[in-house]
């Protein structure tokens, strides 16, 4: 699979690097792609970690999928809803033989051009879900959202309609407020349900590391932003989830490497700087350790 680097030299995976490996049911100039999914024999290209350049809302109808989102391990199965956002970390773990799914796909381009960004946030709010990508929705929900997967694929294939570009944005946006209208009713009853404090540590230490992985690698640092001692943070964590704080950074640091060195631009000491550690050669003893391989031989796998 081919990536590309942008400003921040973070290999990009584009709308049309995905294509090969999903059955598209409908394709409007290749700025919004709806598509079948089903169980891809050879889904280990998609076992190590890469980073989107595009969002992407699946609908899983049956089967099950094991999938890594920013470093947190999401099982999913019939009727949940996926929402994958620009920049996500993503990686496939398991998939059952009997999956479906549908997916919508939008190029960045088509969104500014419908400046679908500009609008009423309360429209948008579900594409905010980065803290909550996975969203299990009721059979009637689920229905309906696949019914409004049908009415975009119609709207895309009236290719004589003599505004087909209107139709088209027009559908989109309705696609989205559909969305957003049930997504945010889940939202509704969130609130209600208070967080422990350790919840709360736990979800702001997950947001500090996607923020600051990549220049920050231990555990005080974290603990300083949180206000809490070090111990007490590895405490909640491995309390919350089974992992001490440092075997987070630690694999969340894995995960940024194995971006990074699936980019054949970028040599493997531009990803230790990247990764702010001291030299190549610590680097490669680190991924060495928690892999069991060497970048180079990680890189030509």
């Amino acid at each position: 699979m081919q990536t590309h680097q942008n400003m921040n030299n973070l290999p990009l995976i584009e709308l049309s690097e995905l294509t090969d490996h999903i059955s598209i049911s409908g394709n409007y100039r290749d700025t919004i792609i709806l598509a079948n999914i089903s169980y891809i024999q050879d889904f280990n290209d998609f076992s190590d970690p890469v980073r989107l350049n595009i969002p992407i809302v699946a609908l899983i109808l049956q089967g099950s999928i094991k999938i890594n989102l920013d470093y947190v391990s999401y099982t999913v199965s019939a009727n949940y809803l996926i929402t994958v956002m620009p920049t996500h970390v993503v990686q496939i773990a398991e998939m059952s033989t009997d999956l479906k799914a549908h997916l919508l796909i939008l190029d960045r381009a088509f969104i500014e051009d419908c400046k679908l960004d500009k609008r009423s946030p309360s429209m948008l709010n579900y594409i905010q879900f980065r803290k909550k990508p996975c969203t299990l929705l009721s059979s009637e929900e689920a229905a309906h959202i696949e019914q409004c997967f049908a009415s975009l694929e119609q709207k895309i294939k009236l290719r004589t309609h003599a505004f087909h570009l209107e139709v088209v944005q027009n559908a989109v946006i309705a696609f989205l407020l559909e969305l957003a209208n049930v997504l945010v009713g889940k939202r509704e009853v969130i609130p209600r349900l208070a967080f422990s404090r350790k919840e709360e540590i736990m979800n702001r230490f997950l947001q500090l590391l996607l923020t600051h992985i990549s220049e920050r690698h231990v555990v005080t640092f974290y603990a300083e932003k949180l206000c809490i001692s070090s111990q007490y943070l590895s405490l909640v964590l491995k309390e919350l989830t089974g992992k001490p704080a440092n075997k987070w950074i630690d694999e969340a640091l894995i995960v940024e490497a194995k971006v990074l060195l699936k980019s054949p631009q970028t040599t493997i000491q531009q990803v230790a700087d990247t990764l702010n550690f001291s030299d190549q050669s610590t680097f490669g003893k680190f991924f060495k350790k928690h892999t069991g391989v060497s970048p180079t031989e990680y890189r030509k796998s």
